[in-house]
């Protein structure tokens, strides 16, 4: 893979908080960069663990050189806010799904569409066979950012407030999405009646019956409590979920080419361990949410559902001019 006034003390922490290469001595004399990181869920997560075993690993094979302060918790701004402060330079480095990447290259949703990674295992695949290099590239020239890793391993399932025996169950029920057209086509066509729902308004729409369904990782439908009024569980592992960790173009600029090439190793390095915490932290929480009183969860046959989402994966390839990408994916 290639590549914030009282004083003036005050005013100058702020700024090393928000720009790159602030910078004091080692005791060698050299010069220390410092690169700012965020990500937007909470320390005890495995995105923080993921990032800070990124700033460990870049301390290390830099000797101390790069320094990487890591920032939970939305603390640098939501993903969207994040993205636009990675491009002006205020932010180095940052956490993405690729909804919040869409915007400047749609084509990385195809990592997000529902069923095709089909495993982790393919998802392995797909991230370590080299065919992500000519997208990659692309968004380096769209957004100014490189991606570096890609962190993720947690697998969506569907939830519900009526009880669910089979797939059948499931038609025509009114199913959360976010406001995405691909979404809303990808579960139509799965038989599910999709209506967009504020992430912030989901426990109230599904308590009150605005909506009879939705769709989540575990560990927001634990946190979130989305299983009190949805305790049906339903274990259609839509998507292995692919998170890219980007790097500001002019970050790597503050950088030697021995340094910028020890970044990115670090970054790959972290992105393995993360990727095997997500999911293994994944399946200890379907395991934590399936002893909850109340909660029923049930194994599908997804093959349907696999097989009416193909037309969708044409289409969007074909829109975003990434069909040698979707077959690529699928060959492996």
């Amino acid at each position: 893979m290639r590549r914030s006034h009282l004083a003036l003390g005050s005013l100058v922490a702020a700024g090393c908080l928000l720009l790159t290469a602030c910078s004091d001595d080692t005791d060698s004399g050299e010069r220390t960069v410092v690169l700012t990181a965020g990500h937007q869920l909470a320390t005890g997560t495995s995105f923080h663990q993921g990032l800070e075993k990124f700033a460990e690993l870049v301390d290390e094979k830099t000797q101390g050189r790069v320094q990487v302060r890591v920032h939970p918790n939305a603390q640098l701004g939501n993903e969207t806010e994040m993205f636009r402060a990675l491009q002006s330079g205020t932010v180095d480095v940052g956490l993405f799904a690729p909804g919040s990447i869409a915007e400047y290259y749609p084509g990385i949703t195809l990592l997000s569409m529902p069923y095709l990674l089909e495993d982790r295992a393919h998802r392995d695949q797909v991230l370590e066979s080299g065919i992500l290099e000519p997208m990659e590239a692309n968004i380096i020239e769209a957004t100014g950012a490189e991606i570096l890793t890609y962190f993720g391993g947690s697998q969506r399932q569907m939830f519900f407030t009526e009880e669910v025996s089979s797939l059948d169950d499931i038609q025509g029920r009114l199913f959360r999405v976010q406001p995405s057209q691909m979404l809303t086509e990808s579960y139509a066509s799965m038989g599910l009646e999709p209506t967009v729902v504020a992430y912030t308004e989901l426990y109230n729409a599904l308590e009150q019956g605005v909506v009879q369904g939705a769709e989540n990782e575990p560990i927001f439908i634990e946190s979130q409590k989305f299983f009190e009024p949805a305790p049906y569980i339903v274990l259609t592992g839509h998507e292995v979920t692919v998170r890219p960790v980007m790097i500001s173009n002019m970050a790597l600029d503050k950088l030697d080419d021995e340094l910028a090439g020890q970044v990115r190793e670090a970054a790959l390095e972290a992105g393995e361990f993360e990727r095997q915490t997500e999911g293994e932290a994944d399946q200890e929480m379907l395991e934590r949410l399936a002893s909850q009183d109340g909660v029923v969860m049930t194994e599908v046959d997804t093959t349907a559902l696999r097989s009416a989402m193909e037309p969708i994966w044409q289409k969007y390839a074909e829109e975003w001019n990434e069909t040698e990408l979707l077959s690529a994916i699928r060959g492996l």
